[in-house]
């Protein structure tokens, strides 16, 4: 009887703090790779995000597998930012285990924009390797790199433990989150000067076609509005990015 009551009782604070479990939100999201080989059948960017773990490229057909080498790199657009706690890279096992080797992870805002080192992995990987991130961070594009002289990249699965990026501000009906301590690093579409607070700045950016996020300085009171989410973690406290809610993949 307590032990039901205790349960109970969790499950609800937890529904009250808002405390959500991490999850993979990589699965079924939109892959990228240089090339493609076809061998056996089309081994597409988008098989290392389908759910599917079997490692054996051609007994579970589902391992994503360039035609390039060297330096040669692998992302997914997580189509949201979202706050990334770990990535785990699951290795092809039935030949060419040794061709994934000193790997970087590297996360980012934007496909083009800045990525930051998330990690590296020196030497070759084994069957699996969880990259653990000390520090969460904010992201939506996540790229693995293979830094692996004359070896092609294979990539069996990869699975980014994460959750949304919740918090949110309301400005009418439109909603937009804020992420202070960050600076953009893209050109402006446009620049206002005297605006007093960032519901303010965020609405310009709302009412500015192509706008997505808009840096705004307290100190200044500049508000940039900008068509990429190309910024960065650096500046000061009094540098503010907002994002307008539907490019963080927050529900609006």
């Amino acid at each position: 009887m307590w032990y039901t009551l205790l349960l109970s009782l969790s499950v609800r604070l937890c529904s009250v703090v808002g405390i959500v479990a991490a999850l993979n939100i990589a699965q079924g999201k939109q892959a990228y790779q240089p090339d493609t080989l076809f061998y056996d059948y089309l081994a597409t960017a988008d098989l290392a995000v389908d759910g599917n773990v079997n490692q054996h490229y051609h007994q579970g057909r589902s391992c994503a597998h360039t035609i390039s080498t060297g330096n040669v790199s692998w992302e997914v657009d997580l189509q949201g930012i979202f706050v990334i706690e770990s990535v785990k890279i699951y290795n092809r096992l039935d030949y060419g285990t040794h061709f994934l080797q000193n790997v970087e992870l590297l996360i980012g805002m934007s496909r083009d924009g800045f990525h930051a080192q998330a990690g590296f992995h020196p030497g070759a990987v084994g069957a699996t390797y969880t990259f653990v991130l000390g520090t969460p961070m904010y992201g939506r594009w996540v790229k693995v790199a293979n830094h692996s002289p004359g070896n092609v990249l294979h990539l069996c699965e990869v699975q980014v433990e994460g959750s949304v990026w919740s918090p949110i501000k309301a400005m009418g009906s439109h909603k937009y989150a804020v992420f202070v301590n960050h600076f953009h690093t893209g050109t402006a579409l446009a620049m206002t000067r005297n605006i007093w607070t960032d519901i303010i700045c965020a609405s310009q950016c709302s009412k500015t076609q192509n706008c997505v996020s808009a840096h705004y300085n307290k100190a200044t009171l500049t508000c940039s509005l900008f068509d990429t989410l190309n910024f960065q973690i650096g500046g000061g406290a009094d540098d503010v990015i907002i994002v307008i809610s539907y490019y963080t993949g927050a529900v609006a």
